[in-house]
């Protein structure tokens, strides 16, 4: 999944959890699920559209919210690929045993989307979107 969907599973697990070290956890553990369930990533729009949903994020929530921290902890398995990324190692994209995250290192598959691309960047649209609506960052109510 792209970061931005990680982001946004990971602020609703913070919503219904309500620990922040839980909601931390339970966010690493939903990148590998994320990780997992086939998917198009979306390649330049990613980063900036992830660095919207985690300042929507803090700015309805707060950086000490449990939603901030699910979120953070859904997006920090991928801080492992930005050195390869500041390399722009060709090979970046591909599995590397010397990374730590099991779908990073492929101790468990990485799974790729297997239909057309568009309809990939549709359900990532609507993961994220399902995401932010879970975390309560669609409603006008406040938190």
């Amino acid at each position: 999944m792209t970061g931005s969907v990680h982001a946004a599973v990971g602020a609703a697990i913070g919503r219904y959890v309500r620990i922040k070290p839980l909601a931390f956890a339970l966010g690493v553990f939903s990148h590998g699920v994320g990780d997992v369930i086939p998917h198009h990533d979306v390649g330049l729009w990613e980063a900036p559209v992830l660095l919207g949903t985690m300042t929507a994020i803090v700015n309805k929530f707060g950086v000490n919210s449990p939603e901030f921290w699910g979120a953070l902890g859904a997006i920090c398995p991928d801080f492992e690929h930005i050195p390869a990324e500041l390399r722009r190692d060709p090979n970046r994209f591909e599995v590397n045993t010397s990374k730590l995250f099991p779908t990073h290192n492929g101790k468990l598959e990485h799974a790729r989307w297997p239909f057309n691309e568009r309809l990939g960047i549709l359900m990532q649209i609507v993961l994220w979107a399902t995401g932010l609506w879970l975390a309560g960052m669609l409603s006008s109510r406040e938190a």
